[in-house]
Order: C-alpha cells, then sequence, then structure tokens
C-alpha cells in the first residue's frame, strides 16, 4: 500500500532521502507542548486587527523518488495585527488544520483516499479514523518582518480591481512552527494584498486582506518527526518499498484571507 510523510505549512518549506526521520536519527526540533503562543503588535501602537477566515488552503508537493505526492488543507484559522504605518511592526498567528489533509497524488479516488489516511496517521492528526486534538494544527507564529518592498501601506498607490483598490506588498515574516509538536524557526516570502473599496482613503482599515506565499516553505520531515504509522497510530519499520516513494521533504505554500474585528 502506498505509504507518505506528508507535511504542511504555512508559510517557506530538502535533505537527502536517507534521512527522513528514521528510527536514531537526531536532527531533530526541540517537542513543544500545546499551541504556539499568538505574537501580537506593540500595544503602543495603532494595529488592524483581523481573524483569518476559515477557508485558507495550503498546497504541498512532495518530489519522491518513485513517487511525486501532491496534496492540499482546505482549512485555516489564526489572527493578524497589522501595523499600516510600520508594517515591519505587524505580527500574527497562522493556522492549518492537518486534518484536512488531502492527498491528490493518483487521480484516482482509491488509491488517493488511501494514501490520504496513511498521511493523516503519519501526522498523528488523524489516528483510527480519530481527530487527534493535540496535532491537527500546524501553527506559525510571526515573530518578526523584513525584506518590504513598502514599509508603510498607505504609501503604496492602488490598482484598481474591479470596485476595489488593492495596495500590494511583499515582505519577508520570520517565525516558529510547531508542527507534530516540535518546534523549529522558520522563514516565509509572502505578498499581501490590501483590499479597499474603491476611492477610500489610503489610511482606512482595508475591508480584506490576502496573504499568498511568492515562494513555497520548506519542511524536512524528520526534523519533525513525522514517521512511518500503523492505522493505530503505533510507529513502523522503515521498508526498501517505503523508502523508495517517500519524500523527504514538502514544500507548502499557502493562501489565505482575513477580515476585520473589532
Amino acid at each position: 500500500m502506498t505509504r507518505f510523510c506528508p507535511v504542511v505549512t504555512m508559510f517557506a518549506l530538502g535533505a537527502s532521502l536517507a534521512h527522513c526521520g528514521r528510527k536514531g536519527d537526531d536532527m531533530r526540533s526541540d517537542p513543544a507542548a500545546g499551541a504556539l503562543s499568538a505574537s501580537k503588535a506593540d500595544p503602543t501602537t495603532t494595529a488592524w486587527h483581523f481573524a483569518i477566515d476559515p477557508g485558507g488552503t495550503t498546497q504541498v508537493d512532495m518530489p519522491g523518488l518513485n513517487e511525486h505526492i501532491t496534496g492540499t488543507t482546505s482549512a485555516t484559522s489564526g489572527t493578524l495585527d497589522v501595523v499600516a504605518s510600520d508594517l515591519a511592526q505587524s505580527r500574527g498567528l497562522v493556522r492549518v488544520d492537518l486534518s484536512t489533509f488531502t492527498t491528490h497524488t493518483f487521480g484516482d479516488q482509491g488509491k488517493d483516499s488511501t494514501q490520504t489516511k496513511h498521511a493523516r496517521t503519519w501526522l498523528e492528526a488523524v489516528v483510527d479514523d480519530k481527530v487527534n486534538e493535540q496535532m491537527r494544527w500546524a501553527d506559525f507564529a510571526i515573530r518578526g518582518i523584513d525584506d518590504l518592498s513598502a514599509a508603510d501601506v498607505r504609501s503604496v498607490a492602488p490598482e484598481r480591481v474591479g470596485e476595489e483598490d488593492v495596495r500590494t506588498v511583499s515582505m519577508t515574516v520570520h517565525g516558529e512552527l510547531l508542527l507534530h509538536g516540535h518546534k523549529l524557526a522558520k522563514d516565509g516570502a509572502v505578498k499581501v494584498a490590501f483590499h479597499y473599496p474603491a476611492g477610500a482613503p489610503a489610511g482606512s482599515r482595508p475591508v480584506h486582506v490576502e496573504v499568498h506565499s511568492r515562494q513555497p516553505m520548506r519542511v524536512v520531515l524528520k526534523e519533525f518527526d513525522v514517521r512511518p504509522r500503523d492505522p493505530a497510530g503505533q510507529l513502523l519499520d522503515w521498508t526498501t518499498n517505503l523508502v523508495s516513494k517517500v519524500a523527504d521533504t514538502a514544500d507548502a505554500t499557502v493562501s489565505l484571507t482575513a477580515t476585520p474585528v473589532p
């Protein structure tokens, strides 16, 4: 049966296949209990507060030796605090629901369904058809921002798109990725589009914000201790057959929308 080493997230994601999380490997992240604490903008600044819409997606690409595994997640959560006058001070927490991870490798419903079940079990997001709340979420906490195309979104010339004005800023976000109970520092190159009603003043709050990866976030699976497991979630030994199929890294591309909250 086709097995799979999957992983997500948010936002900038190799190593060789021989190192894909086998027993005895030492290069892993430190275990981290619970969810990451959300980063918030400095309370002395004026920030726009946004809630991430639940329908955000992640595209996952895993090129193995004999199989090129592809998949998606279809649910998100989290918050963004945007400081319009100094975007580098913006902060946030993006959460990706791994229990929704679904593979599309074969284009065959039966094979893809089997691979999806294996993937969710390896991540321990869903084990024995039960959602595991402790492993369900991949969290990325934004702790810093730089490489901005514009420091102040109000200074960006809008582009008219239908009935909206859109101001777009590219940036690099730095933070922590919590996945499968393990935490590591990660960076992500993203593009943020601020949507306003047509003709709205530059200083007004956007009606929504879109965030898209400019390049994939690369996740090395062994660093998060993602390993073969049976349907009950028990660890399995690696086999030659598994090694020939399983990718060692996952490249994740995120797309999400956030809307204002009071």
